[in-house]
């Protein structure tokens, strides 16, 4: 705990132990303009006070009427820079305070001009830059207040006249040490008020200042985990579409090797090798356009992969939806299909997609909804041929639904779904993720064009 002894601690008690040199930022201008209104409006609220207060109770004074309300006004005027000028404001309100209290002392004891003169210390406390400065205003005017009560009790005695007046006292204390002890309390009443205050103002500016740059950080470790995420997911894909390839390549030889033995023996036979040697080789001519555009990702560099397993198709959906009903989650799949033959037709990259997309959307139904039940549906078919265009647009489509509502303490990060998005982007697909309207529930709908030569872009080297 920070001791008020000396200068180091009125410091230290007046800033914060972390960052006691933090400065708080200047006061903007909508600010400053509301400080000049707050300056009018208690300058017309002290006169007006005086005013009122002149009324009704006889107020002598050998100094002309208006003396006062010019002490009312000025009094106020600090007020208006005590955001730009704190410690300046402080030092003029302590010299107007001094003036009117021995040349018209009955403003200084009025309500609007004691508010203005503890807000002009709030002021220096809550804005001056530094804190230094702030202790030694402080200790400073501690030392004055004190000095001048003493002086103005014991030298001047202005309280005799007051006391003179008093009449038939009834309390406990005689009437010096009534009028002495209520002015000391108030004196520390308005001046500690005005230190912790001020102090709690300056405090809750370095915290909302914590705040943003603590929110701020945020945001850029959760951009970093999102774009790692987002990397992570295209490298994924990247080794996929890898085993894809090799496939085809793999194919291509075996049917090479073939055309070749029978060439001389069964040349319709080696025709029908070669026939299907063309065509692998322009898929994996156009599935490698497609890893090579994965790879042209942010990280261009990928590590190479272990041994594994041949990539799912659409065949072994039925085993997918299988394995998430051992896990209590009831999925229903059906189909949809243009032609009955869709499903196993479509290139091996797109059948890997879809799997991919369903097996993604039920782990977040699992993990993240109370539903224990979802519905899958798989369909395909054609959007009709526009203008300059000769063949219709064939297209597979993903959707899964449920009627869960979000399980409680399992917000996820998101990069599931943002997975699925990448890989239909990278096929030129769409993809519709969220709450079913009308609920409850959420949707997961992937379409995709079943042709990858559609979805291919060039590859720039």
């Amino acid at each position: 705990m920070a001791r008020f002894g000396g200068a180091r601690g009125w410091v230290a008690a007046l800033s914060d132990p972390d960052e006691p040199d933090w400065q708080r930022p200047r006061p903007t201008s909508g600010e400053l303009t509301r400080d000049v209104w707050l300056a009018v409006g208690v300058a017309a609220a002290s006169a007006l006070s005086l005013a009122l207060i002149s009324s009704y109770v006889s107020l002598s004074s050998d100094q002309p009427w208006w003396l006062g309300y010019l002490a009312a006004v000025l009094i106020a005027v600090p007020l208006a820079v005590r955001r730009r000028f704190p410690v300046a404001g402080v030092f003029a309100a302590t010299a107007v305070f001094v003036w009117t209290y021995y040349t018209v002392a009955h403003v200084s004891v009025q309500l609007f001009f004691q508010i203005a003169y503890f807000a002009s210390l709030y002021s220096m406390v809550a804005w001056a830059r530094s804190r230094q400065v702030v202790a030694l205003m402080v200790v400073g005017l501690a030392v004055f207040t004190v000095g001048w009560l003493m002086v103005d009790w014991t030298v001047t005695n202005s309280y005799s006249d007051l006391l003179d007046d008093v009449e038939d006292a009834s309390g406990p204390f005689s009437p010096t040490v009534g009028i002495m002890g209520y002015s000391a309390i108030m004196n520390v009443v308005y001046f500690g008020g005005a230190l912790v205050m001020g102090r709690s103002s300056w405090r809750r500016a370095l915290d909302r200042r914590r705040l943003r740059e603590q929110a701020w950080r945020i945001a850029q470790q959760s951009e970093q985990l999102a774009n790692r995420a987002v990397v992570e997911e295209r490298l994924r894909i990247a080794r996929e579409l890898h085993d894809v390839v090799a496939h085809h390549v793999s194919a291509i030889g075996i049917q090479a090797g073939a055309a070749r033995t029978v060439m001389t023996k069964n040349p319709q036979a080696a025709a029908e090798a070669l026939s299907t040697v063309e065509d692998s080789s322009r898929q994996a001519v156009t599935e490698m356009r497609e890893l090579l555009g994965v790879l042209r990702a942010e990280d261009g560099s990928v590590l190479a992969s272990p041994s594994r397993t041949p990539e799912p198709r659409l065949s072994e959906l039925d085993e997918l939806v299988a394995s998430h009903t051992r896990h209590g989650l009831t999925v229903t799949l059906n189909t949809s299909l243009e032609h009955p033959e869709d499903l196993t037709t479509l290139p091996g990259s797109v059948q890997l997609t879809v799997y991919r997309c369903l097996q993604e959307a039920l782990a977040n139904v699992t993990r993240h909804s109370t539903a224990r039940e979802a519905t899958a549906v798989v369909r395909t078919g054609s959007t009709a041929a526009g203008p300059g265009e000769q063949t219709p647009d064939a297209w597979v489509e993903l959707e899964i639904t449920d009627r869960g509502q979000p399980l409680s303490g399992t917000g996820g990060s998101g990069f599931g779904l943002k997975g699925i998005a990448e890989r239909a982007r990278l096929y030129n697909g769409v993809t519709e993720i969220g709450p079913r309207t009308p609920g409850p529930g959420w949707r997961v709908r992937v379409r995709i064009p079943r042709s990858t030569s559609s979805a291919t872009q060039e590859v720039k080297p």
